[in-house]
């Protein structure tokens, strides 16, 4: 059974989910952030940037998986698969 047509439209539906969220995770981060520079108590902040640091890890693993989906449509198109 070939899926590739099925596999190229997920990814592309995959990546516009994707997209939006990674603008909502972006906002949330910089309201952390924005916490974390108004923050006194050095303790807090530090959990404060650990919260960044998951956001960042978050987002760096979204573009890894937009990435992936991306190669999925060129793997189609060339008819191999990676």
């Amino acid at each position: 059974m070939d899926t590739r047509l099925k596999a190229v439209e997920l990814s592309e539906e995959t990546s516009k989910i994707l997209l939006r969220m990674g603008t909502e995770i972006d906002e949330i981060y910089r309201k952390f952030r924005e916490l974390r520079l108004l923050e006194d108590d050095l303790a807090f902040q530090s959990a404060l940037l650990k919260v960044e640091h998951a956001f960042f890890m978050v987002v760096q693993s979204l573009n890894i998986l937009r990435e992936h989906l991306h190669l999925i449509g060129v793997s189609a198109k060339k008819g191999e698969a990676y």
